[in-house]
């Protein structure tokens, strides 16, 4: 599983969304949330496949783009072996 620890959301086609890369053991993501740095909520999606990059955060909030920051994530995964 590879996780990026950066990327520009600037919609230039290229590095645009905030996505798990997985290989081929993983079946499922059953969540992936992402936090500012007080803790809140920013975005949320659950139950989605693996390296769907337009499933990821697209660094917006309430529809605005955030501005440069510090985020803390989670992700919860399902392996083929469940």
């Amino acid at each position: 599983v590879y996780v990026p620890n950066v990327f520009l959301p600037d919609d230039d086609g290229r590095n645009d969304f905030f996505y798990p890369a997985t290989g081929i053991c993983v079946q499922w993501v059953r969540s992936l949330r992402v936090y500012d740095r007080w803790g809140e909520l920013v975005f949320e999606r659950t139950d989605f496949q693996p390296n769907e990059e337009a499933s990821g955060w697209d660094g917006r909030f309430r529809g605005k783009a955030m501005a440069p920051a510090v985020f803390a994530w989670t992700m919860e995964l399902q392996y083929l072996d469940g």
